[in-house]
């Protein structure tokens, strides 16, 4: 084996790391999943009520706010206003909101990626048009059962943004191959990961927890013969097929696509012909696009583009993929710019200049809205407190350089032990604050003693001393099913615990649950 070839397969796997570790870290994904399959039930159910439709968005808030926002809206076209969710139900219609409910729950999931705004609305669209494709395809052999296909393509290929995400330069050279073909693009994606956005989805799906059927669409959508024998229910199996597809019928990724597509729709009862199919997905895109983006059309060339049949399609090769890709690429060269302009600034307002955490007012911030989103969606809560131990001693004795350099020892050492979602600010002097969601009482313990252990292994040198850094933790730990309180009680009770491990022993943690 040459020392590219050792090369290449190190950064193959360290791709694969990364990429499984961004799905890991995706903690929104599970309670967003969980809402979006009780609107699918609820569809299921031929008793199911507009009340039923109204309790769940109702414990909501921005779902009701933009359920509540299209009521009133020109489209809707109605003279009186609507004050409830259920009259918004009533007047919309249930499939109506099953439809935008399902869709709202999932539309956060690129915000957890760290993507501009411009590249999320890109992978979004691309996400939108592949459930509109799956569910208007599903919609032929059972309407009441639609919705499944509707979840399964939302997700068929939310790995493209993670992928993306983790490795923009590289991926990005991937998508700007205008010749490569789907089973290229797979094996392109194999080349670099160590894994493709099919495997990667199905990856995703068994984090959702959903049920067997939906892994096997999203994992072999682009394997006709698997999904024929894995997946015995014609929803899915025919959603996630035209979902595949559907893409694919206006570029030359897979000239056989759209084919297979206009045979799949011929054999509906009655057939269906693909200019029809795409303007029916088309304009249901068109709609729900304009209602997440507060009336605003989908910008590029796609709506425009898929609208044609599919040997129009393929002579218009070069100008969808280029569009998508010029998309990406210059959301990418201007949202690096802006990123840059708007880090700087941020930094300066919300960061501690000392050591690169978050100050207190950028803590504040960010803790008020990872505890509303806990609460919204019932997730656990971690609270930690942390001082070092001797802190004023060591700097009346050595000064406030050294404190200063011990500072930033231990908070560095500390932050790169926190799971990605976690995040670490400063109160002041040498307290430290770190508020973590989603993790279970024991990881959350474990992270406890891993970033006093951590740092107790650490010193800083001076005139030929070796010092030693500790801290000591307090730790509250909040139930999914625990009232919540403001950030300010949760910091107040855990910087209790933490003077009892102080007083105790020091270099310590002292944990509480609630």
């Amino acid at each position: 084996m040459t020392q590219a070839t050792v090369l290449e397969s190190k950064a193959r796997e360290t791709l694969h790391q990364q990429l499984q570790a961004r799905i890991d870290s995706l903690s929104y994904l599970p309670t967003a999943a969980a809402v979006a399959m009780k609107f699918v039930e609820l569809g299921q159910n031929p008793d199911a009520e507009p009340g039923d439709y109204a309790r769940i968005i109702g414990a909501d808030s921005s779902l009701t706010t933009k359920l509540l926002a299209l009521a009133n809206s020109s489209w809707a076209g109605v003279r009186n206003r609507v004050t409830t969710v259920k009259m918004a139900v009533h007047l919309l219609g249930l499939g109506t909101v099953r439809t935008l409910a399902i869709s709202y729950c999932l539309s956060g999931l690129h915000n957890e990626l760290h993507l501009s705004q411009a590249e999320s609305q890109i992978f979004w669209q691309i996400s939108l048009w592949k459930a509109v494709a799956a569910r208007t395809c599903a919609s032929l052999t059972d309407p009441k059962r639609a919705d499944e296909a509707y979840v399964a393509g939302l997700f068929q290929d939310f790995a493209l943004s993670v992928m993306y995400s983790v490795a923009r330069d590289r991926y990005l050279c991937l998508l700007q191959d205008r010749a490569l073909s789907a089973a290229a693009l797979l094996a392109a994606e194999r080349e670099c990961f160590g894994v493709d956005h099919a495997d990667a989805g199905r990856a995703i799906a068994l984090k959702l927890e959903l049920p067997e059927l939906f892994v096997d669409a999203i994992a072999f959508h682009h394997d006709p013969k698997r999904l024929s024998e894995l997946v015995a229910n014609p929803i899915l199996r025919e959603g996630a097929s035209a979902a595949a597809s559907l893409p694919h019928a206006c570029n030359a990724w897979n000239r056989e696509d759209s084919d297979a597509l206009a045979a799949l729709l011929a054999r509906c009862t009655p057939p269906v012909e693909l200019a029809d199919f795409v303007s029916k997905v088309q304009t249901e895109f068109t709609q729900l696009f304009s209602f997440f983006n507060e009336g605003k059309v989908p910008e590029g060339k796609l709506p425009d583009l898929l609208a044609a049949t599919a040997r129009e399609a393929a002579d218009n090769t070069t100008r969808l993929v280029g569009t998508v890709t010029d998309m990406v690429r210059e959301a990418a060269e201007a949202g690096a710019q802006l990123h840059r302009r708007m880090t700087s600034l941020e930094s300066e307002a919300t960061s501690d200049q000392l050591t690169g955490v978050l100050n207190r007012n950028g803590f504040t911030t960010r803790s008020k809205e990872l505890l509303a989103k806990a609460a919204r969606y019932g997730t656990s809560i971690a609270v930690y407190y942390l001082d070092l131990d001797h802190f004023k001693q060591l700097n009346d004795t050595y000064g406030h350089a050294l404190g200063d350099a011990v500072l930033r020892s231990a908070v560095s050492a500390s932050h790169s032990l926190l799971p990605q979602q976690a995040i670490m600010g400063r109160l002041g002097g040498d307290e430290f604050v770190i508020l973590l969601t989603g993790c279970s009482q024991e990881s959350a313990r474990d992270i406890a003693d891993k970033v006093v252990s951590t740092v107790s292994g650490q010193t800083v040198a001076h005139d030929g001393q070796q010092l030693h850094v500790a801290w000591s933790a307090g730790l509250l730990y909040i139930r999914p099913t625990s009232e919540l309180q403001d950030i300010d009680q949760l910091l107040k009770a855990a910087d209790q615990l933490m003077y009892v491990a102080k007083r105790r022993s020091g270099n310590a943690v002292e944990m509480a649950v609630r």
